[in-house]
């Protein structure tokens, strides 16, 4: 009985030592916060259509409001590079843009984020991205780029 007494000490000492307490979140005050995000975003051209590709845009080392990073994580065609952009109109676009991963210049036209008018798959109200994206080595060739911000929920990950 001693020992089974010293076990039990032993087991609730261990559970109340170990509850830690939670520290209070802290959202990220970049200057690009309205237009950074994790996306959802399908790349289409004539016959051809990627399904849902998980897109990252995000503040540079900087923190400059008129300049962001965009990457596709290696999703796609492995790309990363700085792309100009305006947060108070959530637009963006820039031509010759260099991908870091690649000796390919990007071009982004007519790249727009708007608050509110996506849905996510399970019908979730979101933000919607959309883009258009060339390669250099693609003469060309546009792909269109929409999609909606990740909303965190499971029914809604692709």
């Amino acid at each position: 009985m001693k020992k089974y007494l010293i076990y039990m000490l032993a087991f609730v000492s261990i559970i109340l030592t170990s509850c830690d307490e939670k520290e209070d979140y802290e959202p990220i005050n970049s200057q690009v916060v309205d237009a950074a995000g994790e996306w959802w975003i399908k790349f289409s051209k004539t016959d051809y259509q990627t399904g849902y590709l998980k897109v990252l845009t995000f503040n540079t080392a900087d923190d400059i409001a008129t300049e962001m990073w965009i990457s596709d994580d290696g999703n796609w065609k492995d790309i990363q590079f700085k792309c100009p952009v305006n947060v108070s109109a959530l637009t963006f676009g820039g031509s010759n843009l260099d991908d870091i991963n690649s000796d390919v210049s990007v071009t982004v036209a007519n790249g727009k984020i708007e608050k509110d008018a996506g849905l996510s798959t399970a019908g979730n109200i979101t933000d919607k991205i959309s883009f258009e994206i060339s390669f250099s080595n693609e003469p060309g060739v546009v792909y269109q780029a929409v999609g909606t911000r990740k909303t965190g929920f499971t029914e809604d990950e692709h």
